[in-house]
């Protein structure tokens, strides 16, 4: 996988328009433009308001999408967020 990109995979479906519901959500590694305004420790510390403006940033879902999220699907698009910012391989790779 890229490590410019994460997908998110949904615990419940979303509907983003009439009709079209997606199950896993691309996230693209945020450049630091896109953090301006964001506190870097409220990212890893997955602070809901942070999280409802970086994703919309980062991914194909709006802001109004992100509010009315359902809370199982929090976790799996938030930590795909933190991991932007994790060393997750070994530095060898």
């Amino acid at each position: 996988m890229n490590k410019a990109t994460k997908t998110a995979v949904l615990a419940q479906p979303i509907e983003i328009e009439e009709g079209k519901t997606i199950t896993e959500v691309k996230l693209r590694k945020p450049f630091a433009g896109e953090m301006r305004g964001l506190s870097f420790s409220k990212i890893m510390e997955f602070d809901v308001d942070t999280m409802v403006t970086l994703v919309p940033r980062i991914s194909e879902l709006t802001e109004r999408q992100m509010i009315n999220l359902e809370p199982v699907n929090m976790p799996p698009l938030f930590t795909a967020v933190a991991s932007f910012f994790v060393q997750i391989d070994s530095p060898n790779e």
